[in-house]
């Protein structure tokens, strides 16, 4: 697809600090939003993040992520790549990626609206985690401004979204942008 872009990387750990501080250092640069998600017993959610923005010219960002998974030994829930984030040009070129993979047998483990931008999730035949994703924010201050609230913070996974009814409704870029942000049930 044209305009894909490599937007985010996301790493898990069990030395949080030890990690954040590196990539500050290495980046240049303080942590640019921390939080602590809602407690969850499953290992695989992260119980801090930091992000370290980087670049931004919408629609595309980059940014490293650091999450903080509980250790539950060897293997892929405590250290390692926890997913990477490809960022689209628009809402209506992640729809057509969501119906060419469709085409092809692919399906979405998730789709949902974090807030800072529209995501499919897909796993590789290899079970990497790819987050596809839109920005929902055109400018770096609303981007900040939303990620610095409390409905962020309290809730970074957002709200799940029905692929199928935004591919209904693709032709319509203000409705689509409406769309992204109605929970359904």
């Amino acid at each position: 697809m044209r305009g894909l872009r490599l937007s985010e990387v996301v790493l898990r750990t069990t030395r949080y600090d030890r990690l954040c501080d590196f990539y500050a250092l290495l980046l240049d640069q303080p942590r640019t939003v921390e939080m602590h998600p809602p407690y969850s017993a499953d290992p695989g959610e992260p119980s801090r993040i930091c992000f370290f923005d980087f670049y931004f010219d919408p629609p595309y960002t980059e940014r490293i992520a650091v999450f903080e998974c509980k250790d539950i030994g060897t293997g892929p829930t405590s250290t390692g790549l926890h997913h990477f984030q490809l960022r689209t040009p628009t809402i209506e070129a992640l729809i057509d990626l969501y119906s060419a993979l469709k085409d092809a047998g692919h399906l979405p483990t998730d789709v949902a609206n974090h807030g800072p931008g529209t995501s499919y999730y897909y796993r590789d035949p290899d079970a990497n985690l790819i987050e596809l994703s839109s920005l929902n924010f055109s400018s770096r201050q609303e981007l900040r401004a939303f990620m610095a609230g409390d409905e962020f913070k309290n809730n970074p996974n957002g709200f799940p979204l029905d692929p199928e009814r935004l591919l209904a409704h693709r032709d319509s870029r203000r409705e689509l942008q409406e769309m992204i942000w109605e929970r359904w049930s």
